[in-house]
């Protein structure tokens, strides 16, 4: 009988080391440690409020807030009338009435003005910047967006606008879709809104509508300032060429 043939049995792996298999766990966790960490990181500084929007937010809780609002209305209401009439205008518009008029009069009476999922909208009067603030978002998921704006006038009835910086809460936000966004809500006002490129940066230019009435009167903005708690304008009206 013949002898069966011989068999021979694939050589087996050697074992993985066990100092090996203890680096790549331990390679594994650290990186998933890493990684919540940085999660965690960006969920905090996310949702960081503003030293400037947390100092105005309780502006409509004062007792003058109501009076200051009130101003507000009442200096809109005298400049349009101004501004109607030929010769020249002016007004002064200080931050407390903003903010108080963003507190009270505008969730009371204007609500439809702020896109959907924003609330509570603050701004800061600095040299030459006005910043905005506002809550995105609700409960747990909200955060504050927050933009400076450098504020000039271009020419007569012509104001430029240009993005110092944008975040949410402390993340750094890109400036470029800000000015657009801004374009978007302020077009339907009336307003010629146009976002230039320019010396490697982005300026919202917008333009004044000058024609009162049936075009017989001219209104022309010549003079726009923003100082630290204050906006002042200044211009004249005349009769349209």
């Amino acid at each position: 009988m013949d002898a069966a043939p011989a068999t021979h049995d694939a050589p087996s792996k050697p074992p993985r080391p066990r100092w090996l298999r203890r680096r790549v766990l331990a390679g594994l966790a650290a990186a998933g440690l890493a990684g919540a960490v940085f999660v965690a990181a960006v969920l905090v500084a996310a949702a960081t409020t503003p030293a400037f929007y947390r100092a105005r937010l309780a502006a409509g809780e004062t007792a003058a807030a109501e009076q200051a609002a009130r101003r507000l209305i009442t200096k809109a209401a005298g400049l349009q009338a101004a501004a109607s009439r030929i010769g020249p205008w002016e007004a002064a518009i200080t931050e407390q009435e903003l903010n108080a008029w963003l507190a009270l009069d505008l969730p009371r009476n204007h609500a439809a003005l702020l896109p959907a999922g924003v609330a509570a909208p603050r701004v800061e009067l600095a040299d030459r910047v006005v910043r905005l603030g506002a809550r995105v978002g609700a409960g747990p998921l909200s955060a504050v967006v927050s933009c400076g704006l450098e504020i000039r006038l271009r020419e007569v009835n012509q104001v430029e606008c240009v993005v110092a910086d944008a975040s949410l809460g402390a993340l750094p936000l890109p400036r470029g879709p800000i000015l657009h966004a801004l374009a978007a809500r302020l077009t339907p006002f009336g307003l010629l809104a146009e976002v230039r490129r320019g010396d490697g940066r982005s300026t919202l230019v917008l333009t004044l509508p000058g024609s009162l009435g049936q075009r017989a009167k001219r209104s022309l903005l010549s003079s726009l300032a923003v100082t630290p708690g204050e906006l002042l304008m200044a211009g004249e009206t005349k009769e349209a060429q």
